[in-house]
């Protein structure tokens, strides 16, 4: 149901909101003219983006493999609807904050997107780490949604979006969205507490320039709280109203008029708002960390499978990659940092009660990963192989009320 409503939204996004000129959306397919690398990077072509990096090795290879799942989640999100990748995007990785400034990132940025090159740009340092591709991540949306998708929209639902795509948990094998950190939790729940949120009608009024003008730390949060509470409150209630407000917006109706027929008052909205985020418990999205751990944890198990590797039980498994003897082809090659962090993540997670185990292949059924964790809640990982490699990976949990 949310990979539906989340379909439906995006097919309607607009143009980013990036701190450069604002320029025309481009139709979809069309790309403006892309920046010229710096001098320094080198330029290799990926499925969907070419890649202007000085990294090299398995960062590089890392960078390529996110970027690729990166723009299918995106496109699977928005098949139907949008229109077809139609070039491959610029982007540029640096390692240097200097490179990454001469080249046009703001200071005080970690990354952007210029609408103007149709170019995405991040610094990463020595190592792009988690909050690198969560940057990226989100600016990576708006050049997608300007490409592939063009249209216009209110900012905080642009910017909400993309602050929800930000906060994917890369698994290897895909994303998993809708997470809600609870070191994040925490600040929403004391900037509601202490009136530091604008109110609803407020933030709905913004505009791009005066979003650009602001860059408050506050307006992210609380874009992303709206779009969140959207797409998960009341079992997602709310999400069939939200799609028929996207749809009036997009026709040219005036926000206010959209708004009411789709959901009464600002004012009600914004009672429903935030007593929905007040009333959370500290970690409300823990089973879809569970879910990122366990898929990555059966991608890795899949790949052995596929290799004919073989596992009785969930601490085989755990003892043969900490040697560094899981069998992977070079062609399903994942991150190994990716790889040591999920099971890092599955050994506290044993730590705090939860527990994991193999469940062995039995006839016609390959083995999977079952994840129970502390309260009970299990998760199952599944995959299919075909052609000697991993075709998919799944995870099964009971629907997140």
């Amino acid at each position: 149901m949310l990979a539906r409503f989340l379909t439906m939204i995006l097919s309607l996004c607009l143009l980013a909101a990036a701190p450069a000129q604002q320029q025309p959306p481009a139709r979809p397919g069309q790309a403006a003219q892309p920046a010229k690398p710096p001098e320094g990077l080198k330029r290799y072509e990926g499925r969907y983006y070419i890649i202007n990096t000085d990294f090299t090795g398995d960062d590089l290879r890392e960078a390529d493999l996110r970027m690729t799942k990166m723009a299918e989640e995106y496109k699977k999100r928005t098949e139907g609807f949008s229109g077809a990748i139609g070039h491959k995007f610029p982007f540029f990785l640096f390692r240097d904050i200097e490179d990454y400034h001469r080249a046009g990132g703001m200071e005080g940025t970690a990354g952007v997107f210029n609408p103007n090159t149709d170019t995405l740009m991040a610094y990463a340092g020595d190592k792009a780490s988690t909050q690198t591709w969560n940057v990226i991540q989100h600016e990576g949306f708006h050049q997608f949604a300007r490409s592939v998708i063009g249209g216009e929209l209110p900012i905080w639902v642009n910017e909400g979006m993309a602050e929800y795509f930000g906060e994917g948990i890369f698994t290897g094998d895909g994303f998993i969205t809708g997470v809600i950190p609870p070191r994040r939790l925490t600040l929403i729940k004391e900037d509601i507490g202490q009136k530091k949120f604008k109110p609803i009608k407020e933030m709905m009024l913004f505009t791009h320039e005066r979003w650009n003008k602001e860059m408050s730390q506050e307006n992210y949060d609380q874009a992303w709280t709206m779009v969140q509470f959207l797409a998960h409150a009341e079992n997602g209630k709310y999400q069939g109203a939200f799609v028929k407000f996207m749809r009036a917006i997009a026709t040219g109706q005036k926000w206010d008029a959209a708004w009411l027929s789709s959901f009464g008052s600002a004012e009600g909205f914004e009672k429903k708002w935030s007593e929905y985020w007040l009333r959370m418990d500290e970690n409300p999205t823990a089973d879809l960390y569970a879910r990122a751990v366990t898929e990555t944890l059966t991608g890795v198990l899949g790949r052995a499978t596929a290799q004919k590797q073989k596992f009785e039980t969930f601490d085989q498994l755990v003892d043969s990659a900490n040697k560094n003897e899981v069998n992977i082809d070079t062609r399903d090659w994942l991150p190994p940092r990716l790889i040591a962090s999920a099971f890092a993540r599955a050994a506290k997670m044993q730590e705090q009660g939860g527990k994991f185990d193999l469940l062995p292949a039995q006839g016609s059924r390959l083995p999977m990963i079952l994840c129970t964790m502390a309260n009970g809640m299990k998760v199952t990982g599944k995959f299919t192989i075909s052609g000697g490699r991993v075709a998919k990976v799944t995870t099964e949990s009971p629907v997140r009320r």
